[in-house]
C-alpha cells in the first residue's frame, strides 16, 4: 500500500509574518490618515450635530374623502374645458371652450396643416 502520492503539490509555509505585519500597517495608517483628511476637509464634523434651529416641517395634508376629492377635481377640469377664460391677459391668450375649439378646428382647419 503506497501511502505517498508525488503528484499531488501542497503549500509548505504560511504567509510571512513581516508581510502580514506590513500589510496590517498600511491598513491602520490609510484608516488614520482618512480621519486626518476628513477632519481638514470637514472640520465642523469633529463637534458633533449643529446647535442650529431647525426649521419644523409641515405635517402631511391626509386624503380624508378620496371620492369627494376626486369629483371635485373633475369638476375643476371641466370649468377649465368647457368654458373662457384668459390663459395669459398680457400676450392676449385666450381659452375657449374645447367643444367650440373642435368646431372651429373642423370648420377652417389648421393653418399650414397639409390637407
Amino acid at each position: 500500500m503506497k501511502t505517498r502520492n508525488d503528484e499531488i503539490r501542497v503549500e509548505r509555509s504560511d504567509v510571512s509574518l513581516p508581510l502580514a505585519g506590513a500589510l496590517f500597517g498600511g491598513l491602520a495608517a490609510s484608516i488614520a490618515l482618512s480621519i486626518v483628511v476628513i477632519a481638514l476637509v470637514y472640520p465642523g464634523a469633529l463637534h458633533g450635530p449643529s446647535d442650529a434651529p431647525r426649521s419644523v416641517t409641515a405635517a402631511p395634508r391626509l386624503q380624508i374623502d378620496p371620492a369627494a376629492d376626486l369629483a371635485w377635481f373633475r369638476a375643476a377640469e371641466e370649468r377649465e374645458l368647457g368654458g373662457y377664460g384668459w390663459v395669459d391677459r398680457q400676450h392676449g391668450t385666450v381659452r375657449i371652450p374645447i367643444e367650440k375649439a373642435m368646431q372651429d378646428v373642423a370648420a377652417a382647419g389648421i393653418k399650414d396643416w397639409p390637407k
